[in-house]
């Protein structure tokens, strides 16, 4: 019995860690480390956000000048929450539903839900009945923007003590769709920690994009079995898009709205080194829902687009209304700067440039569009020159 015992064993390792399966180490940043005091201090910070966001109380009156300094604190990211006010990838990915294997029941005013892991407040967890073996899901939208980065803030960070005592992961079995991709290593400490993954994304309008993560090893507290994760974020692609009806420049003169765009079209760049128009080939369609839309209008036309798609400028600047997102995720030979009214775009057609007279932001989420090629790194919609997505993939 004892060596049948070995052998299942063997067998089980095998098939839970499988060889194929690569492993992913964390970068890893600041550690987070609250006291008891720090604790109440950040919970009372949340609620007065909370009440002022849901209209229950207006900022600044009748608050003390400690409670305006807590808010303001927090909307500069100085404590538990992990995404700010302002917009990022967020505005048009990230999971619309988490599920979960188990969860612990409340006890008091604290819960263990699935969707404390996703909720932005590292004052919460997600804490399952058991450890090895139990999983939480992460389901996308088709076509909602590529993820290509989890982030993790292992244990139970709401203050140092409940930290160790608690258990932690050590090792995530990653899954996409049901299948095992990755093994994920986790550092044992309250830093929060980074795992970069090749861009994923459903482009099945009937079928979500699954994420799932299964617990594989822990860290084990002092005090409790019980496995917490407090935070797992995402971040991704597809930031830079065009709305539906922009119309794309092709080789032969003509144009053709980019929703339409297929492999066999020859699409109208420029090459800026030589200052002359070029063609382009096999051009990737990659669509996306987003809601970060800004509408630019010039004298004779306008366009819709991600408010951090970098156009060209007579300044001879790739420039975005959001140039660190712009920045954030793909390979820029120079940075990209920051784009105001007044600046000029050019049109390469004409060898001219249009002055942006006009920003508006557009309110409704849609389906967005944007090129990728095999040769060339800028197109031309609506007559004005902007770049490709250029994404390095993770090896």
């Amino acid at each position: 019995m004892k060596q049948l015992a070995l052998i299942l064993t063997i067998l089980i390792s095998s098939l839970t860690y499988g060889q194929e399966l690569p492993a992913i180490e964390p970068k890893v940043f600041d550690a987070v480390k609250y006291t008891k005091a720090e604790q109440v201090y950040w919970e009372h910070a949340m609620e007065l956000l909370s009440k002022v966001n849901s209209g229950e109380m207006n900022y600044g009156e009748q608050m003390s000048k400690e409670d305006i300094q807590a808010i303001d604190s927090l909307e500069m990211m100085y404590g538990p929450m992990t995404e700010g006010v302002g917009c990022s990838w967020y505005c048009g990915g990230g999971p619309y539903k988490i599920t979960a294997s188990s969860y612990l029941q409340e006890q008091g005013k604290n819960t263990y839900l699935p969707d404390n892991i996703h909720d932005f407040d590292l004052l919460t967890a997600w804490v399952p009945k058991g450890t090895v073996g139990m999983k939480i899901n992460f389901h996308f939208k088709p076509f909602a923007p590529r993820v290509n980065e989890i982030l993790l803030w292992n244990g139970y960070i709401k203050n140092v003590d409940l930290w160790k005592a608690n258990s932690r992961v050590a090792k995530f079995k990653l899954y996409v769709d049901g299948q095992p991709k990755a093994i994920l290593n986790l550092v044992d400490s309250t830093n929060a920690q980074s795992f970069k993954i090749d861009p994923i994304q459903s482009t099945d309008s009937t079928k979500d994009l699954i994420l799932t993560l299964e617990i594989l090893e822990i860290y084990k507290g002092t005090k409790y079995s019980d496995v917490a994760i407090s935070e797992v974020n995402f971040d991704g692609l597809d930031v830079h898009c065009f709305a539906k009806g922009t119309m794309v420049s092709l080789a032969n003169g003509k144009t053709k709205e980019i929703q339409n765009i297929q492999s066999s079209d020859s699409i109208l760049t420029f090459d800026l080194k030589q200052e002359k128009l070029v063609i382009a080939s096999n051009p990737k369609l990659i669509t996306a829902r987003h809601s970060n839309l800004v509408k630019l209008h010039f004298k004779d036309r306008e366009i819709t687009v991600t408010d951090d798609h970098p156009f060209w400028t007579q300044d001879k600047t790739w420039a975005s209304l959001n140039p660190e997102k712009s920045n954030q995720n793909y390979l820029q030979e120079e940075p990209v700067k920051l784009l105001s009214k007044g600046d000029k775009i050019f049109v390469p057609e004409d060898n001219s440039f249009l002055e942006i007279i006009d920003i508006d932001q557009v309110q409704n989420e849609q389906l967005t569009y944007t090129l990728e090629f095999d040769n060339g790194e800028s197109f031309i919609v609506n007559g004005l020159l902007v770049k490709t997505e250029k994404v390095q993939l993770i090896k």
